[in-house]
């Protein structure tokens, strides 16, 4: 890192924010008004997901009110994002005429975390699924950075990685099962409000097992699907109008089945496992859901990725929290204080910034996703940033 920030200060040397973030235009202001103009519709596409998945997933139960709420909420957050965008380029700005230079930590990682903490406030179910984005991605550029050695071993190991996530999985079902945490995870189990006075079996979901089985399977099967086709879609869009031959080939070469297939066996072998238990013991209890959990794990297997296994991590430490929390008779003075603090809020702010910096200085241990976030989001101006600055230490090592 230090040699990494040597060399920024090297090359940038009496160069201003123009020359490396908006050579297009003449002053800052100008740059302000421009991005303003622009950067809108990038913040709607990034989520789109968000706007076509949930309703998918949740299969039925469609009202008005519901259609209301779930398209202004993804209206807010697609503003609140673009505000977020533009207060961190002009604060690059800012930054630059603040100390009279640019500075490896003022180009993206103090704008990042600045804007969010000065974004609009986000309801808490967004700021939630914001947040515990971009700490998986920071957690998982953590990771890859690491240069402990029994790491380095256990990042690179599926296997432990399966047990790892089968565990997470595991206390994640047990906490949804017994109803003390209410928060988003892949799948949500039956509990005792679920079940109806004409369930003919032990079981707590209403109707016949396998449709209770089946019917989830396709529908997950068919959100990963769209999840994929999405992805696909985005990437490959822009061959419609430069190369429409090839769209169609690139985009059956993208759309991947691994997603939608893990994501069908497990929700499909955690409602099985449960119907079998629950069968055989004559009733359902709260233990099979632990059980359950724990095999439907496996199905990580298909889906080895770091996304999957930093969402069930951080999920395990959240559920588990917010579990003891709702569940703990008696509370030390520590916990009791811990809880004023707005950790959801500042796990936001500082993985945004972290994340951010990562984009340009680390740009090999980023994920893609958070890529295609802050490029939507900029017009693709933080890609030709840290193309020009790339450019420039290349151009000093060359000469060096």
């Amino acid at each position: 890192m230090s040699e990494l920030s040597k060399c920024f200060y090297e090359v940038t040397a009496g160069r201003s924010c123009r020359d490396l973030c908006h050579p297009e235009y003449a002053t800052c202001w100008q740059s302000f008004v421009g991005i303003t103009k622009t950067l809108l519709p990038g913040s709607y596409k990034l989520y789109l997901t968000l706007l076509v998945i949930p309703p998918l997933v949740k299969g039925g139960g469609y009202t008005a009110e519901y259609w209301k709420s779930h398209i202004l909420g993804y209206a807010s957050i697609s503003f609140k994002t673009y505000v977020q965008a533009i207060s961190g380029l002009t604060l690059q700005c800012l930054l630059y005429k603040l100390f009279g230079k640019l500075h490896y930590y003022c180009l993206m990682g103090i704008p990042g975390v600045v804007s969010a903490a000065l974004v609009p406030k986000l309801p808490k179910v967004h700021l939630r699924l914001q947040g515990i984005t971009y700490f998986n991605m920071m957690l998982e550029v953590m990771i890859k950075k690491s240069r402990f050695r029994w790491l380095e071993y256990l990042r690179q190991s599926t296997p432990w990685a399966t047990v790892a996530f089968m565990l997470c999985s595991s206390k994640i079902m047990a906490v949804l099962r017994a109803e003390t945490v209410n928060q988003f995870w892949i799948m949500y189990p039956a509990t005792p409000k679920d079940a109806r006075k004409g369930n003919p079996g032990p079981c707590l979901h209403d109707g016949k097992c396998s449709f209770y089985v089946f019917d989830a399977m396709w529908k997950y099967a068919l959100a990963g699907f769209t999840i994929e086709a999405a992805r696909a879609l985005l990437s490959k869009g822009p061959l419609v109008y430069r190369e429409p031959g090839r769209f169609l080939t690139e985009m059956r070469s993208a759309v991947g089945l691994a997603l939608p297939l893990f994501l069908a066996l497990y929700v499909g072998s955690y409602r099985s496992l449960s119907c079998v238990m629950a069968r055989l013991s004559g009733r359902e209890h709260p233990g099979q859901a632990k059980v359950a959990g724990l095999i439907s794990g496996v199905c990580y297997l298909l889906y080895p990725k770091y996304q999957i296994f930093t969402l069930a991590f951080t999920k395990f430490i959240e559920m588990s929290w917010e579990h003891y929390l709702n569940t703990a008779k008696s509370k030390p003075r520590l916990v009791a204080l811990l809880q004023r603090v707005p950790f959801l809020r500042l796990v936001h702010m500082f993985s945004i910034g972290y994340m951010y910096h990562a984009l340009v200085f680390h740009p090999h241990l980023s994920p893609a996703f958070n890529s295609k976030c802050v490029n939507y989001c900029s017009g693709y101006r933080v890609e030709r940033t840290k193309r020009r600055l790339v450019g420039w230490m290349l151009e000093h090592a060359w000469n060096s």
